[in-house]
C-alpha cells in the first residue's frame, strides 16, 4: 500500500512538472509575439521617414553603382558628398569615361552642373549628374522613392553604419530614380529596392535600387545611396573656372 502511495505520489509529481514546464513554454510564445507586435509597419515607418527627410537642410551621400550602363557620355561608378538642401551639390566621384574609370570632381547649383576634366583639371559644364533639386524634391526625390515603394515587406532588424534602422524591401518604378541617375530608365522598368529607416529618428540611411534604372543598365546593376550627417552646416559654391 505505501509503494502505490509513493508511485501515485510521483505521478502526481511528474504531472505537475509537466504542467509548469508547458505553462513556461507558453509563457514564452506569447512573449515572442508581443515583440513582435511592437514592430512597426512598413507603411507607418515610410510615412515617417518621408516627414523626416523634408526636414533635413543638409545630409552627407555616398553613391557606389555595380555593374552600371553604359549609355551615357558620363557614367557615375561612386561618388562621395554633400548636399545641401534644395539645390546644391558638392562630390568627388569615379566615372566611366569611354570605358576608362577616372576620378573627377563634381558641383551642381540649380541647373547647373560642373565636372573638372580629369586630365587638365580645369572646371567645365555638364549634364545628367545627381540632381540636388530632384532629390530635394517631394515629388521626385528621396521622398517621392520612398513613397512609392510596392508591396513594402514586413520591417527587420538591420544596421547602416552603426545606425539601428528598419529593413523593408520592395519594388519601385524606375522613374523616381532619376534624381540618382540622371534618369533615361525604359518606360516601365522596375527595380527591386530595399530601405533602411533609421530607429531613433525615421531618416533612411540607405536606399538599394537593383535593375535597370538608367540606359544601358542590366538586372544586375546595383545603385546603393547611403545617407549620413544630417543637418550639418555646409557651404557649397560655384566653381572658379
Amino acid at each position: 500500500m505505501q509503494k502505490q502511495f509513493k508511485a501515485s505520489r510521483s505521478l502526481r509529481t511528474w504531472g505537475m512538472a509537466g504542467v509548469l514546464a508547458l505553462v513556461v513554454l507558453l509563457t514564452a510564445c506569447e512573449g515572442g509575439s508581443s515583440t513582435s507586435s511592437n514592430t512597426p509597419s512598413a507603411q507607418q515607418l515610410i510615412k515617417n521617414a518621408q516627414a523626416a527627410i523634408q526636414k533635413v537642410t543638409s545630409y552627407h551621400f555616398n553613391l557606389t553603382v555595380d555593374n552600371p550602363g553604359t549609355g551615357g557620355a558620363l557614367v557615375i561608378k561612386s561618388a562621395d558628398g554633400d548636399i545641401l538642401v534644395p539645390h546644391r551639390l558638392k562630390a568627388n566621384a569615379s566615372v566611366l569615361i569611354l570605358g576608362n574609370v577616372v576620378q573627377v570632381q563634381i558641383i551642381t547649383i540649380d541647373s547647373n552642373q560642373y565636372v573638372t576634366d580629369p586630365i587638365t583639371g580645369s572646371w567645365m559644364h555638364t549634364t545628367g549628374l545627381l540632381d540636388p533639386r530632384s532629390l530635394s524634391n517631394s515629388s521626385t526625390g528621396v521622398s517621392a522613392i520612398l513613397g512609392h515603394i510596392q508591396n513594402p515587406s514586413t520591417p527587420t532588424d538591420a544596421n547602416v553604419g552603426g545606425t539601428s534602422c528598419w529593413s523593408i524591401n520592395g519594388t519601385l518604378d524606375a522613374k523616381y530614380l532619376a534624381g540618382i541617375t540622371g534618369g533615361g530608365a525604359p518606360a516601365g522598368s522596375t527595380v527591386a529596392v530595399t530601405t533602411c529607416i533609421g530607429k531613433s529618428d525615421n531618416l533612411p540611411y540607405q536606399i538599394k535600387m537593383t535593375g535597370i534604372a538608367a540606359a544601358g543598365d542590366n538586372k544586375n546593376t546595383v545603385r546603393t545611396f547611403t545617407l549620413s550627417k544630417f543637418g550639418e552646416s555646409l557651404t557649397i559654391t560655384a566653381p572658379i573656372k
